[in-house]
């Protein structure tokens, strides 16, 4: 007989015992206490097997119609509550943000990945306030001028890159995004995707969405699995979490000490890591350690969401030409023909403000969002709320309601134009940036990010649709997946609108 063999047995007893108080537990709180309503649960397992591992939002969506604004789920060792509704995210994501800001646990990434410490995902507390502290620092307005700058040249680049290689569309993103995050966060010139910080960030954005897949990982479900060494027989995963925590952590120091080796030489440009290393001379190893995780959140936390909000961008303008000719009309008319727009002109472009408001709602890049967790008791209109439960926010369900947005699938810029006094159409950007103490800090680097992409690129390219070989139009697939929320990948054609536009690109 095995040492596996032999050790069945008590895994068996034990596993028999804690699934035998589970369900005790369940039934006695089911008997004692109004919970929210939701789906059936059934025993032990509760509504682990109802939950989809892909387009989760979209059945949210469909319990949010059955069940109301607030709905009890449950999974092994996990409450749940999914909440539908914009006035409940309110009252308790804002209203009552003291109790409802903080994150929770979650093996694979905070424990074995190493991610905790990063801003999104760390516990609210003396950390996580001093961590916004930082990065509201490095990202306020006295800083604004200089980081426009840096924004306008990344930009310019991008629109010289669209216009010799059209074809390399999704990685000219990518590339464009990258360059002013890590512009920000550690001074650094990203010249190509080829970049060997650009791909270790990037490798490290795509393990930790595999490691927060639900259902992806048993030891999200059974925490105590996290003790099996790493030679039990089935244990294999743990090696993979050995090895992408090795990434977590050349993602927070390897950025960080190139920008000491910068300073050291005297050739560092300003960005909020050399601000941190030179204010802070003799900073302790504690300040040290929060220092790294703080700058590399930047990435991290902003660079894929806003990729992904200017790659709806490009899929909206291919599928809404009419959208499209709109804003050229009004570029052209308020700046000029050919004329690249700034942010002072934000304010007069009227029509491409509703555009951008209808790519937040129309494709939220965090479609469920970050969960909260809630650190007491509560009630809400008589429902109990336990401690320590998640809370899940249904961005897409809120934004693609017809209640609050009339025809949700279409993407209509007209709806932010029309009359305020209806309630209907409210600002998307209150469901795309996070909640109550957790607000997204680097949300005005981002909107300054999607609105010069916006503006520039139709000021001087028409966005169309790739055509076949023989001359048929391709038509993309309009649907989104992912943690964060990316579109199915498609081809577009961008063209200029003048003969001479590389004329009109500033520096090229």
């Amino acid at each position: 007989m095995s040492i596996f063999d032999e050790m069945s047995m008590p895994y068996v007893l034990l596993g028999v015992g804690l699934l035998t108080f589970l369900l005790y537990r369940q039934v006695i709180r089911r008997l004692t206490l109004r919970l929210p309503p939701g789906p059936r649960r059934l025993p032990i397992i509760g509504n682990a097997l109802q939950i989809p591992s892909k387009s989760s939002w979209v059945t949210f969506a469909k319990w949010g119609e059955i069940y109301g604004g607030i709905v009890y789920l449950s999974v092994p060792g996990e409450t749940m509550i999914l909440l539908n509704s914009p006035e409940i995210v309110n009252e308790l994501l804002e209203k009552r943000s003291a109790i409802y800001s903080d994150r929770p646990v979650q093996i694979t990434t905070s424990e074995l990945m190493g991610f905790g410490p990063f801003l999104p995902v760390c516990g609210y507390g003396s950390y996580h306030r001093e961590g916004r502290r930082i990065m509201a620092n490095g990202l306020s307005s006295r800083k604004a001028a200089e980081i426009r700058h840096l924004q306008q040249q990344k930009m310019n680049r991008f629109l010289g890159k669209l216009l010799h290689t059209p074809e390399d569309l999704w990685s000219h993103i990518r590339w464009f995004i990258a360059s002013i995050s890590f512009g920000v966060s550690h001074g650094y010139s990203v010249e190509s995707l080829d970049d060997p910080l650009v791909r270790l960030a990037e490798r490290a954005n795509s393990e930790y969405c595999m490691a927060a897949e639900p259902g992806a990982f048993l030891v999200n479900i059974i925490p105590a699995l996290r003790y099996v060494p790493e030679w039990f027989p089935g244990a294999g995963w743990k090696q993979k979490m050995k090895a992408w925590r090795q990434t977590t952590e050349s993602l927070r120091d390897e950025p960080f000490e190139y920008v000491k080796e910068q300073l050291a030489k005297g050739v560092a440009k300003p960005s909020i890591t050399a601000s941190l290393i030179e204010e802070n001379p003799n900073r302790t190893e504690e300040e040290d350690r929060l220092f790294r995780y703080m700058s590399s959140s930047i990435y991290s936390a902003g660079a894929d969401t806003t990729v992904s909000a200017v790659e709806a961008f490009f899929l909206a303008m291919v599928l809404y030409p009419e959208v499209q000719r709109k804003v050229h009309n009004e570029l052209d008319t308020i700046l000029g023909p050919g004329h690249l727009a700034d942010w002072e002109d934000l304010e007069r472009l009227t029509y491409v403000q509703a555009v951008i408001l209808e790519i937040y709602r129309w494709n939220p890049v965090a479609p469920i969002g970050l969960p909260h967790r809630v650190i007491q008791d509560d009630v809400y209109e008589g429902y109990h709320i336990p401690a320590g439960a998640t809370i899940l926010v249904n961005n897409w369900g809120i934004l693609h309601n017809p209640a609050l947005y009339p025809d949700p699938f279409e993407f209509k810029p007209e709806r932010y134009l029309q009359s305020k006094d209806t309630g209907l159409n409210p600002d998307p950007r209150q469901f795309a940036f996070g909640y109550g103490r957790r607000v997204c800090p680097g949300r005005g680097l981002a909107e300054d990010s999607i609105f010069i992409a916006v503006a520039s690129v139709l000021a001087l390219f028409e966005i169309s649709k790739a055509l076949n070989a023989d001359g048929t139009p391709i038509e993309p697939d309009p649907t989104f997946d992912g943690f964060i929320g990316h579109p199915q990948p498609f081809r577009a054609r961008v063209t200029p609108r003048f003969p001479n536009v590389e004329r009109m690109i500033p520096a090229l």
